[in-house]
C-alpha cells in the first residue's frame, strides 16, 4: 500500500493495466489510527493534558474516531486515542504550545521535549539572515 500527495503527481498516463481493490480491504479499517495520512510504526495509546482554558475547545471538536476525552477537577481535560506516532500528531501537538503535555507515551514526551529544548536554542541566538 503506498500512499500519494496528489499535489507532487506531474503528469498522468493510461495505461492497459488494470487494478482490481482487494474485496477484503477497508479503508476505514486501514487508516482508523493514522492522525493525517501517514501511516508507519505501530499504533500507540496517546495521552494528552490540555489546560483548562482550551479544553472546550478541545472537547467539541472531533480530532480522531478513538478520541475520549476525561475532565479533571482542575478543569484541564485528558484526551486519549489510538493512533499512529508520526510527524503529522507531533506538529499538532507542539501547535498547541504550553496549552498541551504529552502524558504517554514516554518517548512521544521525550521527542516533544527534545524538539521545545532544540527550539529554546535557536531563539536564543541571533537570527542569520
Amino acid at each position: 500500500m503506498r500512499t500519494f500527495k496528489i499535489e507532487r503527481i506531474q503528469n498522468v498516463e493510461i495505461t492497459d493495466e488494470k487494478y482490481q481493490i482487494p474485496k477484503d480491504f477497508d479503508a476505514n479499517r486501514h487508516f482508523a489510527g493514522s492522525w493525517g495520512v501517514v501511516i508507519e510504526g505501530e499504533e500507540q495509546l496517546v495521552s494528552l493534558k490540555f489546560r483548562k482554558e482550551i479544553a472546550r475547545l478541545i472537547e467539541e471538536t472531533i480530532w480522531h474516531p478513538s478520541q475520549h476525552f476525561e475532565r479533571q477537577p482542575d478543569g484541564s481535560l485528558v484526551m486519549t486515542l489510538k493512533v499512529y506516532s508520526t510527524y503529522e500528531l507531533t506538529t499538532w501537538i507542539m501547535g498547541w504550545g504550553q496549552k498541551v503535555e504529552v502524558l504517554a507515551p514516554e518517548s512521544l514526551r521525550k521527542e516533544i521535549h527534545q524538539t521545545a529544548e532544540d527550539m529554546v536554542k535557536l531563539y536564543k541566538k541571533k537570527p542569520e539572515v
